[in-house]
């Protein structure tokens, strides 16, 4: 099943960020989009986004929790 797949990659790397989970897995972003949102509700994996300003894009990055946390998304 693709979101174990996508749990285990993601536990292996510790973190990675969402393009190389789109290019690994050859998805789109608003077919990755929903696959992680019920990840991160089961409490193992956390989302970051950077903001660099308006002259970068946008970097997001999934993380892996060992341990169950509250669901969460970081902004910095």
């Amino acid at each position: 099943m693709i979101l174990t797949d996508l749990l285990n990659y993601i536990k292996s790397k510790q973190r990675v960020e969402e393009s190389a989970l789109l290019a690994h897995f050859h998805l789109h972003k608003s077919g990755l989009a929903p696959m992680m949102d019920v990840l991160i509700k089961h409490g193992h994996i956390q989302k970051t986004i950077h903001q660099r300003g308006d002259k970068l894009p946008t970097q997001v990055f999934y993380r892996w929790q060992a341990t169950e946390m509250i669901a969460m998304t970081c902004i910095v």
